[in-house]
């Protein structure tokens, strides 16, 4: 298989995707009350791809760690 004939099954393949995602959407006909919602319902239906997620998860383990506040030192000692 050629590289033309691989790259255009697979923009096949996401055309046939998106085409179903938004039959889906428009037959649920979907309405957010927050702005938050509409992310979490998306956040559900688009998974972070694998290679993106363990970059982020070793992005995070070299942030400092940090400082618990002001009151939690004072009330916690």
């Amino acid at each position: 298989m050629s590289a033309e004939q691989s790259r255009l099954r697979q923009e096949q393949r996401e055309e046939q995707r998106n085409d179903e995602i938004q039959a889906s959407a428009q037959s649920e006909g979907k309405e957010f009350a927050t702005v938050e919602e509409l992310l979490r319902y998306d956040s559900e239906q688009n998974p972070v791809p694998p290679g993106v997620a363990e970059r982020l998860g070793r992005t995070l383990e070299n942030e400092p760690k940090q400082e618990k506040p002001w009151y939690k030192r004072i009330f916690e000692s």
